[in-house]
């Protein structure tokens, strides 16, 4: 996430400085209120009249993902934090369209195309046209011509792209754990992740139908938010009463 959030100017991450000046001229920030590091950035933008620079702070930071009494409730939590942000993230959108004739075209552009990229083709179509078009080349493989003409396209090409698709998305999340484990150095106190290499691999192998079922609970939350509108906008923070040091 930081790296698409921060080097593309879209969200602070929760933690971040900035001078006294700019903070009064946004209206303060309040920390409690989901999703409010994107709009408060939208106000520091809308104060100086372009979009804010975004630079990464290097200090090592704790941050607890959702919890559970058990499995099951810890599954809920994950999926109902998953609504949250891209409930939150459509809110903050319709915040920016709003706001957006009194920046530049230049920034209203440049932010709404890489917000749109990031939190509707990066996190939720990508991946499930990936899916979708794959389950689609199959069936034409299948049944032929009963779905569509097979001569205006190789199925078998087309599924060999997937497969490939599929296989770098996997190395992608090879670089993700191998860089977790690099990172172990710079834990405070000589800690280290004690997760065993046979679990990680299990994690590994469950990565893209995590991401699968994610981007699944993120159109169920667009078509949520865009049928109930404001109703369903909750900034309450996800549940973490369950966490251990």
């Amino acid at each position: 996430m930081m790296g698409y959030l921060i080097p593309w100017n879209i969200n602070t991450m929760s933690i971040f400085s900035l001078t006294l000046e700019l903070y009064e001229e946004g209206g303060c920030t309040h920390p409690g209120y989901q999703m409010e590091d994107i709009i408060a950035l939208i106000r520091w933008s809308l104060s100086i009249r372009r979009l804010c620079t975004i630079r990464v702070i290097p200090v090592a930071t704790l941050s607890g993902p959702t919890s559970g009494h058990f499995y099951a409730n810890e599954w809920y939590e994950w999926a109902l934090q998953i609504r949250r942000w891209t409930i939150g993230a459509a809110e903050v959108f319709h915040y920016f369209a709003v706001k957006a004739p009194s920046l530049p075209i230049s920034s209203t552009i440049a932010f709404s195309a890489k917000f749109i990229f990031y939190y509707v083709i990066m996190l939720c179509i990508g991946d499930l046209y990936g899916a979708i078009s794959t389950i689609w080349t199959l069936m034409m493989n299948l049944y032929g011509n009963e779905f569509i003409d097979v001569s205006m396209v190789s199925a078998h090409l087309f599924l060999r792209i997937s497969i490939s698709s599929l296989i770098l998305s996997y190395l992608e999340m090879a670089c993700f754990f191998i860089l977790h484990k690099w990172a172990e150095k710079s834990f405070p106190d000589g800690r280290r992740d004690d997760t065993t290499l046979w679990r990680s691999f299990f994690h590994w192998i469950g990565s893209m139908p995590t991401i699968l079922v994610y981007c699944l609970i993120e159109l169920y939350a667009f078509l949520e938010v865009s049928v109930r509108g404001k109703s369903v906008c909750s900034h309450s923070a996800s549940n973490k009463d369950q966490l251990v040091a």
